[in-house]
């Protein structure tokens, strides 16, 4: 058995609170004086800037990806008839081996085939209701029926402290496995607190640590803050969102999106303000850099929860209405037009 505990995870509050470190976020953010201005931007009487525009981001190199082959095994699919022979052995086998029987499933190893699933005794299991070369016995696993009140037990225990992305009941691996949205330090002390003890059927898959830095120092004196969610994202919708993600008095707000006026914008957990080699500020997330000013697309939509430590140092710095969460935007540019 096992048992975890959190830590906090910081929002980088900038211009605004004492951060010790530029790079971490804590200290005196350098003043007005020091900070560097970005291309486009203007700088108001409060030492704030403001950026409504910028030209798109240079275009990514691309790299070419050789196209499967027709002929590779590992892609292929059993044939149709192997397909509904499986599907009747299966029935027999929920039938005559109950409790030791978990299910089936393709392999590549490497000519695709169908494998059944034992907890014990697999080949001679199998061997005794068939000796189809198209199927293979696989030993381990633990049934569904077995696994599923873990599930139903931990999800809504890890939901109510927003920390899980998503889960699933994994019958072939003996688990129940989630997707955490906190790293593995700050899960433990939670679970702490908590006084949690894992079942050991319980897998918690973790990110990794924070981005500590969330923007260049010789920017931190321009902005507000820098609003970053303080959870990773779980399942993301992928409709294709749009608009310019720009600052408005050190404010990063959401323009020609759709819906009219100018939400607050609130980015990824790991998201990081810089400059790129032309002086533009930019925004870098999930592997993207994009300009702030320009037209960008991400995946969505996505909610914004009220209870997120991001959201709350967004609200106290640059006040109320809508906010529009944006994960991982690219631009606008170098996406075809429909």
């Amino acid at each position: 058995m096992r048992t975890f505990g959190l830590t906090m995870i910081a929002i980088a509050l900038v211009g605004c609170t004492a951060p010790s470190s530029p790079d971490q976020g804590v200290g005196p953010a350098p003043g007005p004086a020091s900070a560097r201005v970005p291309a486009g931007a203007t700088i108001g009487a409060d030492g704030y800037a403001t950026l409504l525009s910028a030209p798109p981001s240079p275009a990514p190199p691309r790299s070419r990806q050789p196209m499967p082959s027709e002929d590779d095994e590992s892609l292929r699919n059993p044939e149709e008839a192997a397909m509904r022979d499986a599907q009747a052995l299966d029935r027999r086998l929920k039938a005559a081996e109950p409790g030791n029987y978990i299910g089936y499933r393709v392999v590549r190893d490497p000519s695709p085939r169908f494998a059944f699933q034992f907890r014990r005794d697999a080949a001679a299991t199998l061997a005794r209701h068939t000796r189809d070369p198209r199927f293979a016995s696989r030993e381990g696993g633990v049934p569904t029926a077995e696994l599923q009140p873990i599930f139903d037990e931990w999800f809504p225990r890890l939901a109510a402290k927003r920390l899980v992305g998503g889960g699933s009941v994994m019958e072939f691996d003996g688990v129940v496995a989630f997707d955490m949205t906190v790293d593995e330090a700050a899960f433990r002390e939670i679970a702490a607190a908590e006084g949690w003890t894992l079942p050991e059927r319980l897998r918690l898959d973790f990110g990794p640590p924070p981005n500590p830095r969330a923007i260049d120092p010789a920017l931190a004196a321009l902005v507000r803050l820098v609003p970053r969610s303080d959870r990773l994202p779980g399942a993301v919708n992928q409709a294709a969102l749009s608009g310019r993600i720009i600052l408005r008095d050190g404010c990063f707000r959401l323009a020609d999106h759709g819906d009219g006026g100018e939400p607050l914008v609130l980015f990824d957990r790991d998201a990081e303000i810089g400059l790129d080699a032309d002086n533009r500020m930019t925004v870098t997330d999930g592997g993207q850099t994009v300009r702030i000013g320009e037209k960008v697309v991400w995946a969505g939509p996505r909610g914004a929860n009220e209870a997120d430590a991001g959201v709350k140092a967004l609200r106290a710095q640059c006040g109320a209405g809508p906010i529009i969460p944006i994960g991982a935007p690219s631009s606008a540019a170098h996406f075809p037009p429909r």
